[in-house]
């Protein structure tokens, strides 16, 4: 009968999160014992030397998913009518560099309520 431990020992043949990591910075050797990882999570500190496969992780963040920015400016604005424009959306791209500081700021004003 198989039973199912949860939070218990990590497997060990699962591959570290550093693999996919936003933060890390892989550099491989010829054989499999040499590797070199780097874990650039903390800003303004050097980078962490990780010498173990790692299970898990408070920083990690998943490179394939896009981050807030790549999000950002992917976006589509509605924006309300003025005197010149009707209202529509318009890309987050398109807007000037103000206005994406603004909608940013704002956007962050929100999320901290």
């Amino acid at each position: 009968m198989r039973m199912k431990v949860y939070a218990g020992t990590p497997s060990q043949s699962e591959e570290s999160l550093c693999e996919r990591c936003r933060h890390s910075t892989i550099t491989r050797g010829r054989r499999l014992d040499e590797e070199i990882v780097r874990c650039e999570a903390i800003p303004m500190t050097r980078p962490l030397v990780i010498t173990f496969p790692v299970a898990s992780c408070t920083a990690y963040t998943d490179a394939d998913l896009p981050s807030y920015s790549e999000l950002f400016e992917k976006a589509w604005i509605l924006k309300p009518h003025d005197g010149r424009r009707p209202a529509g959306f318009v890309r987050a791209s398109d807007l000037p560099f103000e206005e994406r500081v603004r909608l940013a700021r704002d956007i962050d004003d929100d999320e901290s309520r």
